[in-house]
């Protein structure tokens, strides 16, 4: 065989491989598009969007003023409890807050919970944290629920701070809260009654931002002298109540008629666990629940000679569960662009 023939027979043969290696390409490419599919990222889907549907969608309030605080030492309320408690006293349609600052405001809009609060706050400026401002809105609808107000407080961030927010999925390191004999359920929580009417009205809250930098769910304390019904529980419904603790390095807190994934949600700020918790109880339905441990959390400081359960002990003893280290996926909000608003 000739030079040129023996390059042409070998040049031919490449040829027709690359040919069969493209049709095969591309045959796979036809049969196999859910193979691709799953390849690819997944869109992030938004964990509030059934309760943010079922308020509305998208809500605006009809005046708003906003004024930044000059005196930082000025008391610092809102009218409406800013956790993700359902707790809700009618306002007439009006949102005032009076040197808040800027990551509650966003806390209250996207109902955060402590759990979230780590990468939360991370994602903010420091004038986020600690600049308070003052700010009365109005909306014309003078009987709005508590899930509607979050719509309007959040079109407010987005309109006069030029929010952008995104939810991200993280593989985390997370404590599963799980009954330590199932079924079995300690003295410090029962099911709510079905019999037992209560009322869900909340006081207003009153917190400083220096002493409650993460979003703190908890509502405001009882004044002196607050009675509880038997069992310890608070009298309020459908709210965090940090009730009189029993020593002053004692935290007391509780509720009645809340679901376990809302109970669970508060322990990360509460017991200072420095993890999300998540609620693996298997629990359904809505519950009642108090316990009284030693405040530990950070800028908290108990005697030495403190008497008293510790956080993990006190869920132990007094609602009969128990903390388990584990990995699992967990939702974050994440801020992407926040700015201060011009004053009005």
């Amino acid at each position: 065989m000739t030079p040129r023939l023996e390059f042409a027979t070998v040049f031919g043969s490449l040829r027709r491989a690359a040919l069969v290696l493209t049709s095969v390409v591309v045959m796979a490419l036809a049969f196999a598009p859910t193979t691709l599919a799953q390849m690819a990222p997944a869109p992030q889907a938004n964990p509030n969007s059934e309760w943010e549907t079922a308020a509305g969608g998208h809500l605006e309030f009809d005046v708003v003023s906003i004024h930044p605080v000059k005196d930082s030492d000025e008391p610092s309320s809102v009218n409406v409890p800013y956790g993700p408690e359902d707790a809700y006293t009618d306002t007439g349609g009006i949102f005032k807050a009076t040197n808040w600052p800027v990551i509650h405001l966003i806390a209250f809009a996207y109902k955060n919970s402590t759990a979230q609060r780590d990468a939360f706050r991370a994602s903010l400026p420091d004038w986020a944290l600690n600049k308070g401002f003052d700010i009365e809105a109005r909306a014309e609808n003078p009987h709005v629920t508590k899930d509607q107000m979050r719509l309007m407080v959040r079109s407010m961030l987005i309109q006069r701070f030029g929010l952008k927010v995104h939810y991200e999925t993280r593989d985390v390191s997370v404590y599963a809260v799980e009954l330590i004999k199932p079924g079995v359920l300690g003295p410090g929580l029962r099911p709510h009654p079905n019999d037992d009417s209560c009322s869900g009205a909340a006081a207003t809250t009153k917190a400083r931002p220096v002493d409650n930098p993460e979003t703190n769910p908890a509502a405001a304390a009882p004044p002196p002298g607050y009675t509880t019904l038997p069992g310890g529980f608070p009298l309020r419904c459908g709210s965090f109540v940090n009730m009189p603790p029993s020593q002053p390095y004692m935290r007391h807190e509780g509720g009645r008629d809340l679901t376990m994934a809302k109970i669970v949600s508060t322990f990360t700020g509460m017991g200072n666990l420095g993890r999300p918790a998540v609620d693996r109880t298997g629990l359904a339905g809505t519950f009642d629940w108090a316990m009284e441990f030693i405040d530990e959390r950070e800028g908290h400081n108990p005697p030495s000679d403190a008497e008293g359960l510790n956080f993990r002990g006190a869920l132990e003893k007094q609602l009969g569960m128990k903390l388990v280290s584990t990995k699992a996926p967990f939702e974050f909000l994440i801020v992407d662009h926040v700015e201060q608003p011009k004053e009005n």
